[in-house]
């Protein structure tokens, strides 16, 4: 196994070099991001690297990590195939998740763990042939017809520039078919995606366009907007069903005229990005109630992707599990747990209402609960008993049940949501606001109480 590891400081590079050599993984060394980019452009160089350890913070930006981050994208961009592992001595939430959503694969603090350090690498060795990962691999193999004729839709459209509005509930996994088309699509610029439906009206003009400096009050230095980011490259817009009336408006214009004006400039510039955007919603349905403006609909929807909830991909299961269970293990240094016929039938049997992104978080947290002793367990999943499974009626939301007074707290919660959903059938947000909740706190409950809305 080689490895490339990017830091500033020589004491840092000495430390790892003999770790790492010390376990038979042979590295090189690169002080700064150009020397990175050099190692890399060398002939022939970049592919046999199995693994880039990369720090945050150089000599032009020691605190901040954009400079780390800004050659991460970079790295994403022209080597997608060599899984990046980013170490800093900044360790915070923001920047990990900063770091995961540019692309890289596990986030480590320094001080590192020497095991865990070691651990990740030879997991990210075992699962690497020349370059592509053996869990992409394994998941397209086991990928169910529906997918597989979904991802030969992408291999087909990808290469234009026409824009692709992906369709399926939350948690299907809308955000990795959109990565899936910028890839696919060989573009050199980024990859940029944006909740389109939380920006407030105050702000939704400087995210997408940008603004110059003094375009308003607070404006004291120049902004990029989304577009400008995601120049060449794919702009994603999550949420789209959710844009306010007002907002589709500016959008739409953009997408028919290809160019965008940062507040404050005093010239349009023209639009290089990709849009692909995605909805959970009925976009038919919400056009005709004029919710959504049809003209926008029509930009958007010029090729259509559906992608079917996971509950319709059974066969994908056993794929999936073992992807997300080495994944965990890797990224904590623990050992991959045993699990029986009795766990399989448990995930075989749950409707998975939270879909993909549900499975995600029960396996974390399983493979922590089952770290100690090492067997995997039903109880470690913690999914509804055969009692509270999902029944057809459950999915249905029958307004029969919400006619029975709530004998517990907990009926009483379940009665309010339904009311909730009953009032906003195709507005989620609006349903979670009305009870007061978060949109992720909202989902929760759905997946808690079994609830799959229609």
């Amino acid at each position: 196994m080689r490895v490339l590891v990017a830091d500033d400081d020589e004491g840092v590079l000495m430390a790892i070099t003999l770790l790492l050599e010390r376990e038979g993984i042979s590295t090189t060394r690169a002080t700064s991001p150009d020397r990175v980019l050099e190692e890399l452009s060398r002939p022939g160089a970049a592919a046999p690297f199995d693994a880039i350890l990369l720090d945050l913070n150089y000599e032009r930006d020691t605190t901040s990590g954009q400079e780390g981050f800004t050659l991460l994208s970079r790295l994403r961009r022209e080597h997608p195939r060599i899984p990046v592992v980013v170490m800093t001595g900044w360790a915070s939430i923001e920047g990990a998740v900063e770091a995961m959503r540019r692309g890289a694969l596990d986030y480590l603090p320094k001080p590192w763990d020497n095991a865990r350090l070691v651990a990740l690498l030879r997991d990210l060795s075992s699962r690497t042939t020349s370059g592509v990962p053996r869990s992409e691999q394994a998941s397209r193999t086991c990928l169910s017809p529906a997918m597989q004729r979904l991802y030969a839709t992408i291999e087909q459209v990808a290469f234009s520039d026409i824009p692709i509005l992906i369709t399926g509930e939350h948690g299907t996994g809308k955000e990795l078919v959109a990565r899936a088309v910028h890839e696919q699509s060989g573009r050199k610029g980024a990859f940029v995606a944006l909740n389109a439906g939380a920006l407030a009206d105050g702000t939704f003009e400087s995210e997408l366009f940008g603004h110059v400096r003094g375009a308003y009050t607070d404006a004291k230095s120049a902004r990029e907007g989304a577009f400008a980011r995601a120049e060449g490259g794919t702009l994603f817009l999550d949420e789209l069903a959710n844009m306010p009336f007002g907002q589709q408006a500016k959008l739409l214009r953009v997408l028919q005229d290809r160019v965008y004006q940062p507040l404050g400039a005093s010239a349009p510039r023209a639009s290089t990005a990709r849009v692909v955007s995605a909805t959970n919603a009925d976009v038919d349905v919400l056009a005709q109630s004029g919710r959504l403006r049809p003209d926008l609909l029509y930009r958007l929807n010029t090729i259509r992707l559906h992608v079917p909830p996971l509950r319709e991909r059974r066969s994908e299961l056993s794929g999936l599990v073992q992807w997300f269970v080495e994944r965990e293990v890797a990224r904590y240094g623990l050992p991959l747990p045993h699990w029986g016929a009795d766990v399989t039938a448990a995930l075989q049997a749950h409707e998975w209402p939270g879909n993909v992104r549900e499975l995600e978080h029960v396996l974390q947290r399983a493979v922590l609960l089952s770290a100690r002793s090492g067997e995997l367990t039903p109880q470690h999943l913690d999914l509804p008993s055969a009692g509270r499974a999902i029944s057809p009626s459950n999915r249905e939301l029958p307004k029969t049940a919400l006619a029975q007074p709530p004998q517990t707290v907990r009926d009483a919660e379940r009665a309010a949501i339904l009311l909730a959903l009953e009032r906003f059938p195709e507005d989620r947000r609006a349903a979670a606001e009305s009870l007061g909740l978060s949109r992720s706190a909202f989902y929760r409950r759905l997946s808690q109480h079994g609830i799959v809305p229609k």
